[in-house]
């Protein structure tokens, strides 16, 4: 082919191919992805964990204010019992051995329940007894109450506390979730069966109401054990059993 003088040759270009990612690229990105989500991962679940030991303690807390609610209507009874006189203290819970609508947390909470009365324990039990991070608790509730106290008499305005304060002295605990129990009494070994000591995990421990009604997060001790009844451990009062 001839040209003509001063015409330029015409070069044809070759579309540019566009240059995608590599195999080895692929894999150092999604490598990269699986890291931050294995660190993430366990951060989000230390996340749940907290706000649900938060919202157990904020239904502890309202417990305990329900608690004083009762007591001032109750001739000073923080917890719940009846006129026993075959019981220890003259007092019988008011727990398994009523009839759902009977037992204490039907007659602390005054929450719309069934016209015609049931046997579904979870018709008179409010959701504020469940913790968050209790699933399916047995007879529809997590808490139970500190039966020492009620045993000893312990009421508004009480010192009776066998040398202990109102804040060292715990009205209602987490119990296990199989457990059918609505009260809880130490020196019946109970602590090691009914309650959960690490609800909210080995290093945050559980939940506790303190008759002050504040609300503290520990994990089992000689202290806590204290805390539950100190008129056994130190011999004075009324043993519950």
């Amino acid at each position: 082919m001839s040209f003509r003088p001063g015409q330029r040759r015409q070069r044809r270009e070759r579309p540019r191919r566009r240059r995608g990612f590599s195999i080895v690229e692929l894999l150092v990105v999604i490598g990269i992805i699986a890291v931050l989500i294995a660190l993430l991962l366990p951060m989000l679940a230390n996340a749940r964990s907290a706000a649900r030991t938060v919202a157990c303690q904020s239904n502890l807390r309202q417990l305990g204010q329900a608690l004083m609610m009762y007591a001032n209507v109750n001739n000073g009874w923080v917890i719940p019992g009846v006129n026993d006189q075959t019981q220890p203290g003259g007092v019988r819970g008011m727990g398994t051995l009523l009839p759902p609508s009977q037992r204490w947390p039907a007659k602390v909470f005054k929450f719309p329940q069934p016209a015609t009365e049931t046997d579904n324990v979870a018709d008179y039990c409010p959701p504020v007894v469940v913790c968050p991070a209790d699933v399916e608790p047995a007879n529809a509730h997590t808490y139970v109450l500190n039966n020492p106290v009620a045993v000893n008499h312990c009421k508004l305005g009480s010192n009776n506390f066998a040398g202990q304060s109102s804040s060292q002295i715990i009205t209602a605990a987490e119990k296990v979730t199989y457990a059918h129990d609505y009260y809880v009494e130490p020196d019946k070994g109970d602590l090691d069966w009914v309650l959960h000591f690490y609800r909210h995990g080995q290093k945050r421990g559980s939940n506790y109401l303190y008759f002050d009604a504040h609300v503290e997060l520990k994990r089992p001790s000689d202290e806590l054990r204290l805390e539950m009844d100190p008129w056994t451990i130190k011999g004075v009062g009324t043993p519950s059993q």
